[in-house]
């Protein structure tokens, strides 16, 4: 199906928090590899690690007519799909720290939004445009409770 709403929310925070980790097994592989000392432990733990960051730097959020889908940037940590008929409410509020679902992915951003479902655990996630996603969603029949909204630019 082709997505009606596409938003990605980037996370750079995290890069940046794991450069100094990165620098340092950076140096660690290559005086190992000058030592000509066995490479693999250092490799079995660089990889993962690397693929871990890189994944929880982004998330995209994609609505179609159907569902809603929330994956990280290569899917391996962070990825939910949700039913549309199986939303009982969408809240959206102002702040990127002002819900949280029981699965939650947060990444700084404009709003927060918390998707309380019919059945099984509720899902809240980070997004920069509160106002398109609240329209669509209202649009698909989904219902949206706006809390604390946001304050227009002056």
């Amino acid at each position: 199906m082709v997505a009606i709403y596409s938003e990605t929310v980037r996370s750079w925070k995290m890069f940046l928090i794991m450069l100094p980790a990165f620098i340092s097994m950076a140096i660690g592989i290559g005086a190992s590899y000058i030592e000509g000392e066995n490479l693999t432990p250092l490799l079995i733990i660089f990889l993962p690690v690397m693929a871990i960051v890189l994944d929880l730097m982004q998330l995209r959020i994609e609505v179609d007519e159907e569902r809603l889908k929330i994956r990280s940037a290569l899917g391996l940590l962070a990825r939910k799909t949700i039913r549309l008929d199986e939303i009982k409410l969408v809240r959206i509020s102002e702040g990127w720290m002002s819900c949280s679902g029981m699965i939650h992915y947060t990444y700084p951003g404009k709003a927060c939004v918390l998707v309380e479902r019919i059945k099984g655990w509720s899902v809240s996630f980070t997004t920069n445009q509160p106002e398109e996603l609240a329209e669509i969603l209202r649009t698909l029949g989904v219902p949206v409770v706006r809390e604390n909204p946001l304050k227009p630019n002056s």
